[in-house]
């Protein structure tokens, strides 16, 4: 639903596999992730994480133990970029010349040329500057959250045939080597499926319905542009939809959702491009649905900021320790939502490590412990103003725990 990392982002897949009946899991767990202000891309701190850059506040103090992207990461991150200590940084400013222009060379090429244009553009060096950050769009990807195509361990959908992999498939957080280890075994299990059958005929009926359905936004003339829903739909996801969450908000998304099934007979194209834009419309209208409906029937909280809900701040094990799955009714054509069992861990995990994930939040104590012990001469504990040196934190999360254990916040309790 978002345009994080590629403005062509609609939810095609999501939507073309829910129309083929195929059923689709988690769509309540969005993707959030912490962007550049300004630059709609990733901040990537967990890459500059190894050689020594960090998230800190306003104040210029850690208030994490891991930059590592997750939904717990992403509410810590929520919390004080809206809190008293916000905006949130990116720091580098304290490491070595040569540490700054490795770091450089593998976020401003392999990972995103633009970046270094971006910052260039504006006089902003990580040698000198902290690097301001936001909190993305929502949208949906297997691949960085836990939603997608419903799938077994060969890539087969609830849909004969039907294949997923990448960020269509529930794999979470695969990545691109997801990607490629996935899609080998899907290509793997399609080729087999289809090893000696027979193509069934083409239904010439259906192919023309289609044919007249989707070129019927290239016969209305003065129609709306395509742009312009598109935006509407966009901005409408973050309005009501945007975690924390609430029940109010997405019922009240949830009917403009619905009626934006108007919109989309009012659409005009003048152009191919149009014509493609005009598809995506519905693609998001589709994927907006799908993630109001999972947020509403999903009680509880979970993942962090993904599924925070204002109603219902505590995590149900009890009672939503599961799936949530949709599919389209067959006969009606609805939408239809239920609960899939969650499997058994195959590498099973104590107590603690259930907890761990919840206990990311350097308390303010603590952090404050742990700048004096790398930075002695800072006095009475004070937090230095932005732009001054701090000493690097590598260490933090090791002298955090001798410390103290990090506070969890309350609602989660």
């Amino acid at each position: 639903m978002g345009t994080y990392e590629n403005p062509s982002n609609a939810g095609d897949g999501y939507s073309m596999a829910f129309h083929a009946g195929a059923e689709l899991t988690n769509i309540e767990c969005f993707q959030i992730n912490p962007l550049i202000k300004d630059y709609n891309r990733p901040a990537r701190a967990y890459v500059s994480g190894p050689f020594g850059g960090h998230t800190v506040n306003a104040q210029g103090n850690r208030f994490m133990r891991s930059d590592y992207w997750s939904g717990q990461m992403m509410w810590e991150f929520y919390k004080e970029l809206t809190g008293p200590n916000g905006p949130v940084y990116l720091k580098m400013n304290h490491l070595a010349p040569e540490t700054i222009t490795e770091i450089e060379q593998i976020l401003h090429t392999t990972e995103r040329p633009s970046r270094g244009r971006f910052h260039a553009g504006r006089d902003k060096h990580y040698g000198e500057h902290m690097v301001e950050m936001a909190v993305s769009e929502v949208g949906l990807c297997s691949g960085h959250s836990a939603s997608g195509v419903w799938t077994n361990e060969r890539g087969e959908t609830t849909v004969h045939g039907l294949y997923a992999a990448g960020d269509m498939g529930s794999v979470p957080h695969g990545y691109m080597l997801g990607a490629f280890t996935y899609g080998k075994i899907s290509a793997s299990s399609a080729a087999e499926y289809i090893a000696g059958k027979n193509l069934p005929p083409v239904d010439d009926c259906q192919v023309d319905a289609e044919r007249r359905r989707v070129l019927a936004t290239a016969q209305r003339e003065g129609g709306i542009q395509p742009h312009l829903v598109e935006y509407k739909l966009r901005r409408h996801v973050n309005d009501y939809l945007q975690p924390p969450k609430a029940a109010f908000r997405m019922e009240r998304g949830l009917e403009f959702f619905q009626r934006a099934h108007e919109d989309l007979e009012q659409i005009g194209a003048t152009s191919p491009h149009e014509l493609m834009r005009a598809a995506e419309c519905g693609f998001i209208r589709d994927c907006a649905e799908m993630a109001a409906r999972a947020s509403l029937f999903r009680t509880e909280s979970r993942w962090g900021l993904y599924q925070y809900r204002q109603d219902f701040p505590d995590q149900d094990d009890a009672n939503w320790f599961a799936h949530v799955n949709l599919r389209k009714d067959p006969a009606t054509g609805k939408m239809t939502l239920f609960r899939r069992p969650v499997e058994p861990y195959v590498v099973p995990l104590d107590e603690e490590d259930k907890r761990s994930y919840q206990q990311l939040r350097i308390a303010e104590g603590d952090s404050r412990r742990v700048l004096t012990a790398v930075a002695p001469a800072t006095p009475q504990h004070a937090a230095k103003p932005l732009g001054e040196e701090l000493a690097s934190l590598t260490s933090a999360a090791s002298l955090t725990s001798a410390n103290g254990r990090a506070q969890r916040d309350p609602s989660r309790q």
